[in-house]
């Protein structure tokens, strides 16, 4: 299949259609595709010579625009040549308008805007580098999130990605030999979650770990991974509020948002 490309239109970085188009193209086994980002299209004329180039390319056309007025100049010309095209930020704003019953403000740069939430999520990523690998309970009541876990059950990835998210995380080692900290014993017992996996899975992840140091131990053995497995339902049994998410085979983005409706419910905060 000859290579096709795709054209991102955006107000603004273009990083959301990106993501988007990235999303969609998942769904295609290995497809040829060149992606073509144009960032700061603000203005008709910028509009008109891209389009005129994705024409001759016979590109495909994403676009995240905020100006009513330029989204319109987009399909008409789009539709003038014969480009096939999305509009990707369009018709969930103007729904959401008829919603809200009030009109958006189309303003391209309020997605990077520096207000108190910026902030927040500055503060989030910086109080969970500290309280990484159980390497520091101090403060830890204030922590918006408490994840115990087994090693390697994406305890890390998970508490980082969360923390982009604006949450406080703490994210604690779970080895039975050593136990629970008595910290985590002393705050909102809600808070906590503990991760686990499928221990065939999770002893598949150590070995790959330790593929190179070509060593045999406990970490690596089924029998000791069972029993960490059993660890944790058994803390489990003796904590009912603690919660409990399965991280076989699921993305960071997948454990982080089971992990926030455990916590939050389906009403998470914005």
């Amino acid at each position: 299949m000859d290579e096709k490309t795709v054209y991102i239109l955006s107000d603004g970085t273009g990083q959301s259609a990106i993501n988007i188009i990235k999303a969609c193209l998942i769904q295609f086994e290995d497809p040829k595709i060149k992606l073509s980002v144009y960032s700061k299209v603000d203005n008709e004329d910028k509009i008109v010579t891209i389009l005129e180039k994705a024409g001759r390319h016979k590109a495909f056309v994403a676009f995240t625009i905020a100006k009513k007025s330029l989204r319109r100049l987009v399909h008409e010309i789009c539709h003038k040549k014969e480009i096939i095209h999305h509009d990707i930020l369009g018709p969930p704003v103007e729904k959401l308008s008829a919603f809200l019953g009030s009109e958006p403000i189309e303003n391209p740069n309020l997605l990077r805007k520096v207000d108190s939430k910026y902030f927040k999520r500055i503060e989030a990523i910086e109080f969970s580098i500290n309280h990484d690998d159980g390497k520091n309970l101090k403060n830890i009541e204030e922590a918006d999130i408490i994840i115990l876990g087994l090693s390697r059950t994406s305890k890390t990835p998970t508490s980082f990605f969360l923390a982009q998210q604006g949450y406080k995380v703490v994210n604690i080692p779970i080895v039975p030999e050593v136990g629970v900290p008595d910290e985590v014993y002393k705050i909102d017992q809600d808070k906590i979650v503990c991760l686990m996996m499928e221990p065939d899975t999770l002893q598949k992840i150590r070995l790959e770990r330790l593929k190179h140091y070509k060593i045999a131990n406990r970490y690596t053995n089924i029998n000791n991974i069972l029993e960490e497995v059993e660890f944790i339902y058994t803390l489990k049994d003796k904590h009912r509020q603690w919660h409990v998410v399965d991280t076989t085979n699921k993305s960071v983005e997948e454990t982080a948002r089971e992990i926030l409706m455990k916590i939050y419910g389906r009403e998470i905060p914005l």
